[in-house]
């Protein structure tokens, strides 16, 4: 898996994600509480957490056309650039009547993402080559998201509650600096220019519309992308219907003091980091339609277990085994989709999976709360059981036999 830091190039992509990342999930934790201090409203605390899902939703398949006509390292350290500045406009709000603009901060900040995060996904395979350090690459961006989620949440309450918000703003709006610098240290350049659109008015509009279906007609056209985004749509109704009743399990069904909480969520967190060696060591030895079904089979039955065992023991167990096979899915999906698709839609098939996805995470998390309140939480937790096991069958629709590997990109050009 760290064989792939011998690739200059990449060493500088990941240096700026871990960067990124970390400062991001210091404000995750204190943007809702610094709202709720400010204005005391339940309500305006979850806009916040809410204000970022939008841009997804609204920009996602536009993002990916984008990506595909512009250089998209270019794109991705414009877009860190103006992150920069959206975050800081956080710096200056101190009373509930500014709180606006920390909604418009944050919707800045994620319809930028929109642009950087299939820019990303589409350079990857540019930097590594689509063979074995391309599953290398997406494995070690699992690790370092992984343990951004164990030491990241602590880290951003100990800052934010020794040094306030302002601290936590200016560490994330350093971190976006950063990660452009490291961007700009790259040194790969596309062979061929970026297609520059001509023309303006409407037969500009019209292409711009073509581009952005070319990308879902590359999805619903190919049997092994199709197969898996609606696994990956089951997935995420699933896992974020979870993540909406997990607290109530915890404080209704187990009864479990704050210490506990955390001891849970930190053997879900050890799950998580556990399961990118296991992906690797499954890639090798697997192929990819028999990694993602087992990978979804092995979850349904993790969820099963988890949230049909209340015994708080148990519970520590079980939910070391849920990170395990939602990251061997994640990791693997990842890379089949950078590795079979042409590098000419890379962008604008992986900012449709972006749209799909977070239009299921959304009505995962409506529907989890509404099926908790209406069901009972544990009732709603098997549903989510039923609904990976119908993500698992779902994968068994994906063709056994692999998909050819496109030749336009040239294997480890920047290493």
């Amino acid at each position: 898996m760290f064989s792939v830091l011998r690739v200059r190039d990449y060493r500088f992509l990941a240096s700026g994600q871990l960067l990124s990342s970390l400062g991001d999930w210091f404000l995750l934790l204190a943007v809702p509480y610094y709202v709720l201090e400010l204005t005391g409203s339940a309500m305006a605390s979850g806009f916040s957490m809410a204000a970022g899902t939008v841009p997804a939703l609204v920009l996602g398949p536009l993002a990916g056309a984008l990506v595909d006509r512009w250089n998209r390292l270019r794109v991705m350290i414009a877009a860190d650039l103006v992150r920069m500045v959206a975050v800081s406009l956080m710096l200056w709000v101190d009373s509930p009547d500014e709180v606006w603009l920390i909604y418009v901060a944050l919707i800045l900040e994620s319809s930028l993402s929109q642009l950087f995060n299939p820019a990303s996904a589409a350079l990857l395979p540019q930097l590594v080559g689509r063979e074995g350090d391309l599953h290398s690459a997406n494995s070690l961006s699992a690790l370092i998201v992984g343990s951004i989620r164990l030491v990241g949440g602590p880290l951003g309450g100990a800052v934010y509650g020794g040094l306030g918000f302002t601290a936590v703003v200016a560490i994330d709006t350093i971190s976006y600096a950063c990660s452009a610098l490291c961007l700009s240290m790259v040194r790969y350049r596309p062979r061929t220019t970026a297609r520059r659109s001509t023309g303006a008015g409407r037969g500009q509009v019209h292409r711009l519309v073509a581009e952005i279906r070319d990308g879902a007609a590359q999805i619903r056209h190919s049997p092994w992308l199709a197969a898996l985004a609606a696994a990956g749509a089951l997935f995420a109704i699933a896992t974020s219907a979870v993540n909406v009743g997990l607290i109530p399990y915890m404080d209704r069904v187990l009864h479990a003091s704050p210490q506990i909480l955390g001891l849970l969520f930190g053997a879900f967190g050890a799950g998580f980091l556990l399961g990118v060696p296991l992906s690797r060591a499954l890639a090798r030895r697997l192929a990819d339609r028999t990694v993602l079904v087992g990978s979804l089979a092995v979850l349904a039955v993790a969820f099963a277990a988890t949230f049909n065992t209340p015994v708080i023991g148990w519970s520590a167990v079980l939910f070391l085994t849920i990170g395990a096979p939602m990251v061997c899915f994640t990791i693997t999906s990842g890379t089949f989709v950078a590795r079979h698709t042409p590098d000419a839609v890379l962008g604008r098939v992986s900012a449709t999976n972006g749209f799909l996805q977070a239009a299921a995470s959304l009505s995962g998390m409506l529907a989890g709360s509404l099926l908790s309140e209406a069901l009972g939480v544990v009732t709603m937790m098997n549903l989510c059981c039923v609904t990976v096991a119908l993500a698992a069958g779902t994968m068994l629709f994906m063709p056994r036999r692999q998909p050819p590997i496109p030749e336009d990109v040239p294997l480890k050009e920047a290493a």
